[in-house]
């Protein structure tokens, strides 16, 4: 038996290298076979629940046709000690005397069987013999790649918990929370993936996916098989997040018991997007209190003028969550001077909000009253010095006096954007800005330019939350998309023209947009 030492050696020293059950059979099968008086050597691999055979591996005799149905008859039903069985006569037809088998299970796997068929001359207690070391080898061997397969599943799992972690975080808003969670889960972890919240006390379905699609529409347009898929279970998790539950995760399985996922996963990832759909949904409270607080800061309605149209645009910048310094108005005079001011606070938060109110309802009062732009704007840099203020203001107004068929505009300037003039004719010009922003000197200084507005032209005002807004190669708004936009937006309503144009720019910052457009019919 000195040729056996040496290939046991070789199979313990293999087992601890082989990647998978079937390397095991092409490993632990020849070794037997070349025993001797040994006809052929059969291995079964068994179900994890029952004796349904999976797979069929052999050397020697060919275990196919009526000769399979008759090795499974001869399996062991469990594990033990090599049995010796007596060959009938369809064995002996094909040379085997005696049958040797041994089974070998392990929890959680798939079981296996190895059947040794012997001649007249093979020795059935040495071969017992190594067939149980054979066995041993095996069993080591399946019980090393189901921890290998284990630790890799394990890894897989934590790299997709990372991984949903990152894409659910990735965004704020509450639909696409709401979309990304399910799709993290199809068709990697489950087959389908809903998404319940509670909504005045009730789950509502807010998203859902499955690898077949129509199966899950037919699936949802049964209301009672939807109200019963939220109620918590094995596969339906709480989404509790700050000690609240806040919906339901229901995962939908058809794959092997083997194949799902531990609870303790379901669980963990469950946890995260309630977290996730949680965090967007405060941010997005969070977001429409500051955009009703941004409009108590603005004007309900702007007054009308005879022969203008005005239009205005508030865009609360993209993650952004205290209210900002931007504001507009529209002064209308008794003497038919239309006044239209526009400035930006520096800063925000409650003091930025505070110093934006003084500061329109300030410039508004003093136009209203009568006076210059350059007094009213005087007076409120006299205000900000006293008050000691370390905020500036860039502010502009832009006084309209109807002259012709149109409106003579005086601008000026402390520190704002200059204006656009969008001639009803077709194409643009920029105006002039300077000056400095307000707050800043006990002097100021402001930047003054002279426009004209003929039937059908816009002035266009705004914040540099517009123009200073950068696309994904980091350029400004201001340097090619401002002009883009103004020749795609020529000849449409002014109030689409302010709506579009706010939303053209990739903006971080708030954006103001104020327009005044002359009427065709002014008289």
């Amino acid at each position: 038996m000195t040729e056996w030492a040496a290939a046991l050696h070789r199979l313990w020293s293999a087992a601890v290298v082989i990647s998978s059950r079937e390397q095991l059979a092409d490993l632990v099968l020849p070794p037997l076979r070349e025993l001797p008086g040994v006809r052929a050597v059969w291995g079964l691999r068994h179900a994890v629940q029952g004796d349904t055979v999976l797979a069929y591996r052999w050397k020697g005799l060919p275990l196919t046709g009526d000769l399979r149905d008759l090795v499974e008859r001869l399996a062991p039903g469990e594990a033990g000690p090599a049995r010796v069985i007596e060959a009938g006569d369809e064995l002996r037809e094909q040379g085997v005397a005696r049958v040797v088998a041994a089974r070998f299970d392990q929890p959680g796997e798939a079981g296996g069987t190895i059947l040794v068929a012997l001649d007249d001359t093979g020795d059935a207690a040495v071969i017992g013999r190594c067939l149980e070391q054979v066995i041993e080898v095996t069993h080591e061997a399946v019980r090393r790649l189901s921890e290998t397969r284990a630790d890799q599943e394990q890894q897989v799992r934590d790299a997709l918990l990372a991984e949903a972690s990152l894409q659910m975080d990735a965004v704020l808003d509450t639909e696409q929370t709401m979309y990304r969670v399910p799709r993290m889960a199809v068709p990697a972890i489950a087959e389908g993936c809903l998404v319940f919240v509670h909504e005045d006390g009730k789950p509502v379905l807010r998203s859902a996916v499955h690898v077949d699609m129509r199966l899950l529409g037919r699936l949802l347009r049964d209301p009672d098989a939807v109200q019963s898929l939220a109620e918590p279970g094995e596969h339906a998790l709480e989404l509790r997040a700050r000690g609240r539950v806040i919906g339901t995760l229901v995962f939908l399985f058809d794959r092997p018991a083997g194949r799902i996922p531990p609870p303790a996963f379901l669980r963990d990832l469950a946890a995260r997007a309630a977290l996730a759909i949680d965090n967007s949904t405060l941010y997005e409270q969070r977001r429409q209190e500051v955009a009703r607080m941004q409009q108590h800061l603005l004007p309900t309605r702007l007054p009308r003028a005879e022969g203008l149209e005005p239009a205005a645009s508030y865009t609360v910048g993209d993650r952004v969550l205290e209210v900002g310094g931007d504001f507009y108005d529209v002064v209308v005079r008794d003497d038919g001077v239309v006044a239209a001011v526009i400035g930006d606070v520096c800063g925000r938060g409650v003091d930025a909000a505070a110093l934006t109110g003084m500061a329109r309802h300030t410039l508004t009062a003093l136009l209203q009253e009568g006076l210059s732009p350059e007094r009213a704007l005087t007076r409120l840099n006299a205000r900000l010095r006293l008050d000691g203020s370390w905020r500036f203001i860039t502010a502009a107004v832009a006084l309209l006096r109807p002259h012709d068929d149109g409106y003579a505009v005086e601008w000026t300037s402390a520190g704002h954007p200059a204006p656009v003039i969008m001639r009803g004719a077709g194409g643009a010009s920029r105006g002039s800005g300077g000056g400095v922003p307000l707050g800043v000197l006990d002097s100021p200084q402001y930047g003054s330019s002279t426009l004209r507005l003929d039937r059908h032209d816009t002035l266009v005002m705004f914040t540099d939350g517009l123009t200073e807004s950068r696309d994904g190669d980091g350029r400004m708004f201001e340097e090619d998309g401002l002009a883009r936009a103004l020749d795609r937006l020529g000849g449409v309503p002014v109030q689409t023209l302010v709506d579009e144009l706010s939303t053209s720019a990739e903006a971080s910052d708030d954006i103001a947009l104020l327009a005044l457009r002359v009427r065709q019919n002014r008289d």
